[in-house]
């Protein structure tokens, strides 16, 4: 078999078999379609699918490409949605069909989104993932009312607490317990995610 022969097999052999799909975490921030990073602009404008959250504003998936297909998978309290197995489910199936996949959340992916357990499934089943970040609620609030979250006089420390775990029980939180690492006559700011009626999965 010569040269060109060889390359047309493999050509043939690499149409063939379905090419991998990919998944990427996307932070859509806090509804503000200016407050996207450039990076999570350009992921919607090549994604093959969307899946995203309840909260996504439909400004921001206007901005997406116009082939993509859109697929509610969010998650309300006291409201039927779609459990956590389901949507790993989803992005699996996706990706091994070939689809470049934005799985897309408010705020970050990494605070409160569910993120490390989507990216746990991903790792394992093999689907290569990415994490593009967004602007987190509490960045948001602080930015809109003109307040610093670490002032000096103020406050030299930043909590991120959740207001209901995984079994929809709300957490022990001691606002005035004390910190792992003392330091005397200094405060913190506090960023609580409200509790939800049902956090089922």
């Amino acid at each position: 078999m010569g040269v060109a022969d060889r390359l047309l097999a493999r050509a043939t052999q690499i149409g063939a078999s379905p090419q991998a799909g990919n998944v990427t975490l996307v932070g859509a921030g806090p509804g503000d379609p200016e407050l996207l990073t450039l990076k999570a602009v350009r992921a919607l404008q090549s994604a093959d699918v969307i899946l995203f959250d309840d909260l996504i504003s439909p400004e921001i998936l206007e901005l997406a490409r116009r082939e993509a297909k859109r697929m509610l998978v969010g998650k309300r309290g006291g409201r039927k949605s779609c459990r956590q197995e389901d949507i790993n489910r989803m992005m699996l199936d996706l990706a091994r069909a070939g689809r470049r996949v934005v799985r897309l959340k408010s705020g970050d992916p990494s605070v409160f989104g569910r993120a490390g357990e989507e990216i746990m499934v991903l790792q394992q089943a093999g689907i290569p993932v990415s994490v593009i970040p967004g602007i987190t609620a509490a960045s948001a609030l602080a930015a809109g009312t003109t307040t610093s979250l670490t002032h000096r006089d103020c406050a030299q420390s930043v909590r991120f607490v959740t207001g209901h775990s995984k079994r929809a029980r709300c957490p022990l939180i001691s606002i005035g317990a004390p910190s792992p690492i003392r330091r005397p006559r200094r405060c913190s700011t506090w960023a609580v995610a409200p509790p939800a009626r049902s956090a089922r999965d």
